[in-house]
């Protein structure tokens, strides 16, 4: 079967060659303590098969006696499937390798040479179509129409100073916390809008199954329509990979710079509690954050949503946190693929699942692996007496729920603070 193997450029060359194998990435891993053969190290080597084979002499000449090999069949896909979607992309062991070597974008990687094969979960190609050819708004319209209506907010305002941008997937699952973003930006007096439809699902569906080119396509959209209203400040409230990707990537993608600045949510909030726009009171709780990795650990958006914590609560401090938060293991689409959202993404939109008995057991494999995944996480928070840990990512708020922590997001709790 004819695969797509990535372009050996300078970082993915780094990543190549330099591993030592010293696994001193394990640990930094939630899926590591489901299986150790989940190590980062282990999931990585599989791509660096496949370029061995693909660019090395040695790899065409001596093949597994160097490591070097393609998959060919479909046992060989399915897998590398296990593997590769065992990994959230949260960068922890990026940061602890003394090499400065990324897994996660190994296995990002591992996963376009999946996709390019036909093998990825259906319902994420699913949703990266829909994305792409716009299906979700038609699907979804009745939802997207209750939502303004409950809101009543100013929609498609040209030139407003903010721009919300809404996804499907923030109405179906953090649909109070957008609700409460408004109550704030209303507070604040702010100038700001909504758009007249979701802009996206989980915006770029296609960069989790390592679909390039949907994700390009979808990226594009979205910014030609921003920039048709004029923001000045684009707002998002998904601090996972939607944040990461419109922030760091796509000015990349696209090859040009956009007429707009991206901030999160908290940052936004911290802007106008240092200005004195926002007016919080103590709310006598106790809380602790559970800090996003794409925000803290990638984006550097440490101090910006403590800041504002602090202003309305007794912030706990919880080891590994900041720049070290520990994943709880939902990212890269994980969350997405896990049977709470799934179900409601086939209730809104009529997605498939899975196709196939294999892929059924694959996802129920995964569900409880991603389990157990954040299970070591959750024992920490619990151990901090806190009445709350505020998230910032809807992947992670739901996991803290699943597994039975008393838990909000980060602009829901700050709403209930106002004057």
């Amino acid at each position: 079967m004819p695969v797509s193997i990535p372009n050996l450029d300078s970082v993915t060359l780094h990543y190549f060659e330099n591993c030592m194998g010293c696994a001193a990435c394990a640990p930094s891993c939630p899926y590591y303590y489901v299986d150790k053969h989940y190590a980062p190290v282990e999931k990585a080597e599989f791509l660096r098969e496949i370029l061995r084979k693909k660019y090395t002499i040695s790899g065409r000449l001596a093949g597994r006696l160097v490591g070097a090999k393609l998959p060919k069949s479909e046992e060989d896909f399915k897998k590398l499937m296990v593997f590769a979607y065992r990994c959230a992309n949260c960068g922890r062991c990026y940061t602890t390798c003394p090499y400065g070597i990324d897994s996660g974008a190994m296995v990002n990687r591992l996963r376009q040479v999946l996709s390019s094969a036909g093998y990825a979960p259906t319902l994420l190609r699913q949703l990266s179509a829909m994305e792409k050819e716009g299906g979700y708004v038609a699907a979804a319209r009745k939802i997207w129409e209750d939502f303004l209506n409950t809101a009543q907010a100013p929609v498609e305002k040209k030139s407003a100073r903010v721009l919300l941008m809404v996804s499907l997937g923030d109405i179906l699952i953090s649909r109070q916390a957008v609700l409460d973003a408004v109550t704030v930006l209303k507070s604040v007096g702010e100038d700001f809008t909504l758009p007249g439809r979701p802009l996206g699902v989980f915006p770029p569906v296609g960069y989790t199954l390592g679909d390039l080119e949907a994700a390009r396509a979808v990226v594009a959209e979205i910014v030609k329509y921003v920039e048709s209203l004029s923001p000045q400040i684009v707002v998002i409230l998904n601090g996972c990979y939607t944040y990461s990707y419109f922030r760091f990537e796509a000015t990349n993608i696209l090859r040009r710079k956009f007429g707009f600045k991206l901030l999160h949510i908290s940052e936004l909030l911290a802007e106008y509690l240092k200005s004195g726009r926002l007016k919080l009171k103590k709310l006598g709780i106790k809380v602790v954050l559970q800090d996003s990795c794409q925000l803290a650990r990638r984006g550097g958006v440490v101090e910006e949503p403590r800041r504002v914590l602090e202003a309305c609560a007794d912030v706990l401090d919880v080891k590994h946190s900041g720049r070290d938060v520990e994943c709880l293991g939902g990212g890269a689409g994980i969350g997405i693929l896990s049977r709470q959202i799934s179900d409601e993404l086939v209730k809104a939109l009529g997605a498939t699942v899975a196709s196939s008995d294999w892929e059924r057991q694959f996802l129920e494999k995964l569900e409880r692996d991603y389990e157990k995944a954040t299970a070591k996480r959750i024992k920490i928070l619990k151990d901090v007496d806190a009445d709350v840990v505020v998230a910032l990512c809807p992947f992670a708020l739901e996991a803290l729920k699943r597994g039975g922590v008393e838990a909000e997001h980060f602009v829901s709790f700050v709403a209930k603070a106002l004057w």
